[in-house]
C-alpha cells in the first residue's frame, strides 16, 4: 500500500511511504466523499485511506486492528502519542466517510486500542436502539434468520463491520456483529467458540455475509448460535454490509427525533407543573411522563418529595442504589451507586433490577439537593433530557426565597448607608427597623469585620442571620463588613458561627449602643475596636467599651488630639517599620498592653523574649523615652489607641 507523503495517515505510521497490510474487503470506496483526499492506495487502485485535509477525520479500510496483521500497519509510538492527544483534546464530532463500516470500525478499533477508552458497559446507560424484529422486517435487505428466533426481540444499538479471529476486545454489547467469516477458524470447535465468545460478551445479534468467503454459513456456527440463543442473520450477496448499517443508522435517527418531539411535548407540561404545584408537581410530571419512580432529595440526602409516593423508602433496591450500595450481592454493576461526587453535577447506577440516574440541583454554586430518576428499563436520552429539566424547574423555585432575600439585602444596605451618611431622620429609621424585627431599635450596635473579604464576609453574616429569622443589614466600606446589630443579637456567637468558614479569619470590633442618630460615631467606635482586634492578634470580638480611653476616642476633638499625639510620637517607629521591615509599633503596643511583663508580651507577639527586649531598647532609641516611667506609658498607650492598624 502507498501513504501519500504529509497526510496524517503517514504521521500515524511514521511518514512512511509504502507499508504491508491485511487488507481483504467485500466492498470499497468508488467515490470519495465530499471535502477529503485519499491518503493512501492499494497497488490494484483501491482507497486503504481517506482523511479531511484540515480537521482531524482519518479513515481506513485495512484491518488495522488485527493483532495478527504486521507491525507496520498500525500506528507507531510518536502516531500513537499523537492520536492520544488529539482525541483527547479535541474528540471528532462528524465523519466524512464512503464507507463508514469499515473506516469508523478501524478508526475506533485504534481509538480502543490505543488511547486507553475503556469499552462501554453492558449495564450502563442506553441509548436509543433497533429491534431485531423490525431490521428483519426490512425485506430490501433480503436477511434471513437462521438461528435464535427467540431473541427476536433484542434491541440493536449498533451496526458493525469487523473480520477478526476474536473481535470481543472492541465490542461493547448491543451490537449487530457483521462478518463475512474471513478469519473464522477452519475447525467446527473453533467456529462454535467464536458464536460463544460473541454471545458471552452480549452482541445483539451476528450477520453473516455469504458469496465471499464462505459460500453458505457454515453449520457450526448455524449449531452454536441456535444453542447460544443468539439470533443468526444471513446477509446475501447482493446486500452490501453498509445497506444493513444505514438501515440501522437511519432508523434509530427517525427514533431519536421521536423521542425529541415527545420531550418538547413533556417540557410545557412539566414547566405548567411547576407554576401551578412547585417541586412536588414537577416530581410527578416527570415520574408519570417517563413512566419511572421519581425522587428529590435534599442536600442532606432526605427525601423531600417523591412520585409514587414513598418510593425511596419503600423500595430497599431503590434506597440501597441511592444511598451509594448495592441491594444484593452482585445487584448493582460494579457495585456502585448513583452517588454524586463533589465536581459531579449528573451520575447513573444500574443494577440488575433498577437503573438510577441523578441530576444535581444546582444554581452556580448554590446546591439544594439532586433529583433521583428510578426505573427497571434502560434509560434514554429523553430521560436524562427530561430530568435535567426537572432539575432545572426545581433549582428556580428553591432560588425564589434567595432572590427575594438577596434583593432586600440591598434595600437594607442602602438604608444602612444613608442612616451611617446621618442622612436618615431618627424617628423615621425607628419606625424602619423596628418593622424589620429590630427589638430595641433605639439601641443599636454597629459590627465591624476586618482583613478578610467585606463581600464573602457579609454573605456568611447574612447565612448566620438568618438561621436566626433575622434581617441582613450590612454593606462594604473601607474594606471591611459593616454590620448593623440588634441589641439582642449575641455578636460574639454571631462571629464565631460565620467566621468558622472564612480565610483568613477576620478581626472583629463592635461599639457600644447607641439610637440611630448617633450612628456615624457607632461606626467610628466598631473600627476602632476592629483595628484594635487586628493589633492584639483577638480571635474574639473586641468591644469599644473594653478599649482604654475610649470616652476620649468617642468625641470628635479629643479623638482629634489623640490622633495628632499619635502622628508626633509614633510617627519615627513607623518610619522605620516601612523602611528596614520591622515591628517596632507592635511590639510597644504588646509591651505596654501587657503591663511590661516579657513573658506575657512575647506571646502575645510569637516571638522570643530577647527579640522583644532588642525591639523596645530600639523604640527608646528612636522616640527618645523612658519606658519606666508610668506618665509616659500612659501617654503612648492613648497614642496608639489613636493609631490606625494596617
Amino acid at each position: 500500500m502507498n501513504l501519500r507523503p504529509g497526510t496524517r495517515t503517514a504521521a500515524l505510521l511514521g511518514d512512511a511511504e509504502r507499508i504491508t497490510v491485511r487488507s481483504g474487503h467485500h466492498q470499497a470506496v468508488a467515490q470519495v466523499g465530499k471535502d477529503l483526499v485519499v491518503a493512501a492506495l492499494a497497488d490494484d487502485g483501491v482507497v486503504e485511506a481517506t482523511e479531511h485535509p484540515h480537521r482531524w477525520v482519518v479513515a481506513v479500510q485495512w484491518q488495522s486492528e488485527d493483532p495478527a496483521g504486521s507491525a507496520e500497519q498500525r500506528p507507531g509510538k510518536a502516531g500513537v502519542a499523537a492520536l492520544r492527544r488529539r482525541v483527547k483534546d479535541q474528540p471528532p464530532t462528524a465523519w466524512w466517510v464512503a464507507d463508514p463500516v469499515a473506516a469508523v470500525s478501524s478508526y475506533f478499533s485504534w481509538v480502543h486500542r490505543f488511547s486507553g477508552w475503556p469499552a462501554r458497559r453492558r449495564c450502563a446507560v442506553s441509548d436509543t436502539s433497533v429491534p431485531l424484529r423490525w431490521l428483519l422486517g426490512q425485506h430490501d435487505l433480503g436477511l434471513r434468520l437462521l438461528a435464535g428466533r427467540d431473541g427476536l426481540d433484542r434491541e440493536v444499538s449498533w451496526a458493525h463491520s469487523i473480520e477478526l479471529a476474536d473481535p470481543t476486545p472492541w465490542l461493547g454489547g448491543g451490537e449487530l456483529l457483521l462478518t463475512t467469516g474471513l478469519r473464522l477458524p477452519e475447525d467446527d470447535a473453533g467456529r462454535s467458540a467464536y458464536v460463544r465468545r460473541l454471545a458471552d460478551t452480549g452482541v445483539a445479534a451476528l450477520g453473516f455475509g455469504t458469496g465471499l468467503s464462505h459460500a453458505r454459513v457454515p453449520p457450526a456456527v448455524v449449531q452454536a448460535a441456535e444453542e447460544c440463543g443468539l439470533p443468526l442473520l444471513e446477509v446475501p450477496l447482493p446486500t452490501p454490509f453498509v445497506a444493513v448499517t444505514k438501515a440501522v443508522m437511519e432508523r434509530l435517527a427517525e427514533l431519536q427525533y421521536e423521542g425529541v418531539s415527545r420531550a418538547s411535548r413533556i417540557q410545557p407540561r412539566m414547566t405548567r407543573a411547576a407554576l401551578r404545584g412547585g417541586p412536588q408537581a414537577v416530581v410527578r410530571e416527570l415520574a408519570v411522563s417517563t413512566r419511572s419512580s421519581v425522587v428529590l432529595l435534599d442536600d442532606a440526602g432526605a427525601v423531600r418529595a417523591s412520585h409514587p409516593a414513598g418510593t425511596a423508602s419503600a423500595d430497599t433496591a431503590v434506597a440501597a442504589l441511592l444511598h451509594g450500595a448495592p441491594s444484593a450481592p452482585g445487584d448493582a454493576c460494579g457495585g456502585s451507586g448513583a452517588r454524586l461526587g463533589d465536581a459531579a453535577s449528573a451520575a447513573v447506577s444500574s443494577g440488575r433490577h433498577r437503573m438510577v440516574a441523578l441530576q444535581r440541583v444546582q444554581v452556580g454554586a448554590r446546591a439544594h439537593g439532586q433529583v433521583a430518576l428510578v426505573t427497571d428499563r434502560p434509560l434514554t436520552a429523553v430521560d436524562h433530557l427530561l430530568l435535567g429539566h426537572a432539575a432545572s424547574l426545581i433549582a428556580l423555585e428553591a432560588e425564589k426565597p434567595l432572590r427575594l432575600r438577596e434583593e432586600q439585602n440591598r434595600v437594607n444596605a442602602m438604608f444602612l448607608r444613608m442612616l451611617l451618611d446621618g442622612s436618615v431622620a431618627a424617628p423615621a429609621a425607628r419606625d424602619h427597623l423596628g418593622e424589620a424585627g429590630f427589638s430595641a431599635p433605639e439601641r443599636l450596635r454597629v459590627l465591624v469585620l476586618r482583613g478578610t473579604g467585606p463581600q464573602r464576609a457579609l454573605a456568611a453574616l447574612g447565612q448566620a442571620l438568618a438561621e436566626r429569622g433575622l434581617l441582613r443589614f450590612g454593606l462594604a466600606r473601607a474594606g471591611c463588613a459593616v454590620l448593623l446589630l440588634d441589641t439582642g443579637v449575641d455578636a460574639a456567637a454571631l462571629v464565631a458561627e460565620a467566621a468558622s468558614g472564612l480565610r483568613p479569619r477576620p478581626w472583629a470590633g463592635v461599639s457600644a449602643e447607641h439610637g440611630p442618630a448617633e450612628a456615624p460615631a457607632a461606626l467610628r467606635e466598631a473600627m476602632t475596636a476592629a483595628e484594635a482586634a487586628q493589633a492584639r492578634q483577638c480571635s474574639g470580638v473586641v468591644a469599644f467599651a473594653e478599649l482604654a480611653g475610649h470616652e476620649l476616642l468617642a468625641e470628635p476633638h479629643t479623638r482629634a488630639v489623640l490622633q495628632r499625639l499619635a502622628a508626633d510620637r509614633l510617627a519615627p517607629l513607623a518610619d522605620h517599620d516601612a523602611r528596614q521591615g520591622t515591628e517596632l509599633v507592635a511590639s510597644l503596643r504588646a509591651f505596654l498592653e501587657n503591663h511590661g511583663q516579657w513573658e506575657a508580651a512575647s506571646a502575645a507577639l510569637g516571638v522570643h523574649r530577647h527579640t522583644l527586649r532588642a525591639r523596645v531598647e530600639r523604640v527608646q532609641l528612636l522616640l527618645p523615652a523612658d519606658l519606666e516611667s508610668a506618665h509616659v506609658r500612659a501617654e503612648l498607650l492613648l497614642a496608639l489607641s489613636a493609631w490606625p492598624t494596617q
